[in-house]
């Protein structure tokens, strides 16, 4: 049984601070800069070049979903490394998940309810770039838990969805967002992957 660390984790000890080593960079609210922000915290963080496309692809997919659908003012991309593993958020205090969906009209029952549902592909884009960007989400974990063996989190409003290879668990966020969307990524960097294999959409359940 795999240990719910980086959950357990955050509940304890949610903000970025200078204390626990982060690196961070701010996305621009007028101008898109994921970019270049993505490629400094890549350079800044030593990341293996076996490596950096991939997070690449994570970085620019979540980035993207911010700038397409949050309307926040604030937003960054952050990383660290930390024994032998890398923590990465991205983060915004746009309209939260629930309230995206609620806007273009769909029927969302609650915040763990919009979760699960982002992380299975349902997006607020209407276009043929929708299709990618839903199903981005979904990649995104794919290859975090699946390709690196990694845990993923994402916290909006009052719930924190959790997810490794083994499980996946919704909770009550002790410490509700009262804007924004937090997507937390712990992974180990040192092994090769190829994304190309974790990119089939996968229906992650409660």
């Amino acid at each position: 049984m795999k240990e719910k660390i980086l959950l357990e984790e955050f509940k304890e000890n949610p903000r970025i601070t200078n204390e626990n080593k982060y690196h961070v960079k701010k996305l621009n609210v007028n101008e898109d800069n994921s970019f270049e922000v993505t490629n400094e915290l890549i350079n800044e963080l030593n990341i293996p070049k076996q490596n950096q496309n991939t997070m690449k692809f994570i970085f620019y997919e979540l980035t993207g979903n911010i700038y397409d659908h949050s309307k926040f003012s604030e937003g960054c991309i952050s990383g660290r490394l930390m024994n032998a593993q890398y923590d990465f958020r991205v983060a915004d205090n746009g309209i939260s998940i629930k309230n995206s969906f609620k806007n273009a009209g769909y029927e969302i029952e609650n915040d763990s309810d919009a979760l699960i549902k982002a992380v299975n592909g349902l997006s607020t884009k209407n276009d043929l770039g929708y299709i990618e960007r839903g199903t981005g989400l979904n990649n995104t974990v794919n290859i975090v838990v699946n390709g690196f063996d990694g845990e993923f989190l994402l916290i909006s409003g009052d719930v924190i969805l959790y997810i490794n290879s083994e499980k996946v668990i919704s909770q009550k966020n002790p410490k509700k967002l009262s804007t924004g969307t937090i997507v937390h990524l712990r992974v180990d960097l040192t092994t090769k992957i190829d994304m190309y294999n974790y990119l089939n959409q996968i229906e992650y359940r409660l």
